[in-house]
């Protein structure tokens, strides 16, 4: 299993897509550091409150990448035709579908440490040069939560990417399931007046947990629920792995 796992970490420095999303993940958070600080009153600067804030915000780029970085490291197996030859070298499926969703959850966590360390050099700079104190404790309660986010996120994405095969049914499905079809799933649960459920639904979870203005379930319940989200697409990767004829 370690050297399985220790293989798809290669493949992950090798590819040239993780290149490409660490560099717009480090892009996104820049953005957004330069956003909540320089849009923000000299009062609000001094709010320790704002610096969780940041890493809670490129949290949500993070995790959003993570998620279809994940699809893609397994995908990319399907896409080439490299799935054949990983399964002679794994030839417990099982197995195979595990280590993916352990090189998804690394690799999202790796991008989430990209973005807080982009976000921490900018926020230091900036706040110092302001005569604003650090807050280490604000910063370090907003950044765990958006690493547990990233690495659930990673994980998710190559769960949907083990039980879809598909790269651009996976990738495409999930984007529009994300930002066109749990939108209007919101929508009509509140015309029917159980809003409440909407909180349960995977893109909503994983927004929970990255949540800065605590809006909705509490941050354990939206880690719970994303969780099992991600669980549920283990399953169906797992059964639609192993029953897939692969030549």
């Amino acid at each position: 299993m370690t050297a399985l796992y220790a293989a798809e970490l290669l493949k992950l420095r090798t590819l040239r897509s993780t290149w490409g999303f660490a560099l717009v993940t480090m892009l996104f958070a820049g953005l957004v550091t330069a956003g909540n600080i320089g849009g923000s009153t000299p009062s609000e600067r001094l709010d320790p409150g704002l610096q969780s804030q940041i890493a809670l915000d490129i949290a949500f780029p993070a995790s959003v990448l993570a998620l279809l970085l994940g699809i893609i490291l397994v995908t990319n197996e399907f896409r080439h035709g490299t799935i054949a030859r990983t399964l002679l070298a794994t030839p417990r499926r099982g197995r195979f579908v595990v280590v993916k969703l352990l090189a998804g959850a690394t690799a999202g966590t790796s991008l989430a440490v990209a973005a807080l360390l982009v976000a921490f050099v900018i926020a230091v700079s900036w706040l110092g040069a302001l005569d604003v104190s650090f807050e280490t404790a604000e910063w370090v309660d907003g950044a765990w939560r958006a690493l547990v986010a990233a690495l659930v996120a990673g994980a998710f994405g190559s769960a949907i990417g083990g039980a879809v095969h598909s790269q651009v049914g996976a990738l495409v499905g999930t984007l529009v399931w994300m930002f066109v079809l749990e939108p209007i799933c919101w929508v009509l649960l509140a015309l029917l007046d159980v809003d409440g459920v909407s909180r349960y639904l995977p893109a909503a979870a994983l927004g929970g947990m990255v949540d800065s203005e605590n809006d909705g379930m509490s941050w354990l319940r939206s880690a719970a629920v994303a969780s099992g989200w991600a669980a549920v697409a283990a399953g169906l990767a797992f059964v639609r792995t192993s029953r897939r004829d692969i030549t």
